[in-house]
């Protein structure tokens, strides 16, 4: 007799993989449920997170260019605070869900993975708000010597965003390549062999990351980098 249809083992298989999808699906809806929860959240305080975003202008004041830009600002400003809030929640949803593919010395350690996760991406917000951005700002209005300066508040608010949002996921580095290391795509000894090439790679993202190019805040966030970077390979050897 001639067998039709799937086998009962690609059906498993099949089943397996759509409920991976929807559980994937399930996850990113209680994301996106709760950065909505948490915009609604810090819509009314949008003005006190404009004022906290503002201090490094020293006697500077931002305008709006367009009939549009105030309410456009408005969105910014609460989406950048509720991203900052629900990133915790984004890397919880990850792991959770990455869980089963982990080996069994991970899974022991995967507390200590998803504090480290926290620590580091607030400490990357942190460096860049009380280091970064105040240094970027300075040197970037210095540039415009002899020209009258209107700064565009939609335009700041955006590049404010990215210097806290970018420097938080670039201090993941040492997770990443920790990741990198037990997946065996690189090694310890790769990495500490090639650690110029390394070097001259996080040069070219600090470049990338700062929305300013200057060179200023790029050798300002490649200091840590390369320290994480260190940090990175001492981790390999507990993890």
């Amino acid at each position: 007799m001639k067998k039709t249809g799937i086998s009962e083992e690609d059906n498993t298989k099949k089943m397996s993989f759509i409920g991976h999808l929807e559980e994937l699906r399930k996850r990113i809806i209680v994301v996106l449920a709760v950065f909505a929860v948490a915009f609604g959240a810090f819509y009314p305080f949008r003005a006190r997170i404009l004022e906290l975003l503002t201090r490094p202008l020293t006697n500077k004041e931002l305008v709006f260019l367009d009939i549009t830009e105030p309410f456009l600002v408005n969105l910014k400003l609460s989406s950048i605070a509720a991203a900052m809030i629900v990133m915790p929640l984004v890397i919880f949803q990850i792991l959770a869900f990455l869980f089963p593919a982990f080996s069994e010395k991970i899974k022991k350690r995967i507390i200590i993975i998803g504090i480290l996760f926290f620590v580091l991406f607030y400490g990357g917000v942190a460096f860049s708000y009380f280091f970064l951005i105040p240094v970027a700002v300075k040197w970037l209005i210095s540039q415009s010597e002899g020209l009258t300066q209107v700064l565009s508040v939609s335009k700041y608010v955006t590049l404010i965003g990215w210097f806290l949002i970018g420097a938080g996921l670039i201090f993941e580095l040492p997770l990443v390549l920790l990741f990198l290391i037990k997946i065996n795509i690189l090694t310890v000894k790769q990495l500490r062999r090639k650690w110029r090439v390394v070097y001259i790679v996080i040069l070219v993202i600090c470049a990338i990351i700062t929305p300013d190019w200057s060179p200023v805040t790029m050798g300002l966030l490649a200091v840590p980098m390369i320290l994480l970077y260190e940090l990175s390979l001492l981790l390999a050897r507990f993890f």
